[in-house]
């Protein structure tokens, strides 16, 4: 495989992986007008810092295996 297409192809990839973190931070965000995730991350709440690093973690598995 050309170093060019590997590069290019890492490219791709970070940047579905980047869009499908964004995305998913954004629908959590409108689906629970109630809770503003920035504003109680910058209030320290840590049970919504352990709620986003498991979707985090999740999403990152599944965009993973599907990106490969």
């Amino acid at each position: 495989m050309d170093i060019g297409n590997y590069l290019a192809s890492i490219a791709v990839s970070l940047l579905v992986g980047l869009a499908g973190f964004i995305a998913a931070y954004k629908i959590f965000d409108w689906l629970t007008p109630g809770i503003s995730f920035s504003d109680q991350l910058n209030a320290d709440n840590r049970s919504v810092a352990i709620f986003l690093a498991g979707l985090f973690i999740g999403l990152g598995l599944l965009l993973g295996s599907a990106v490969k």
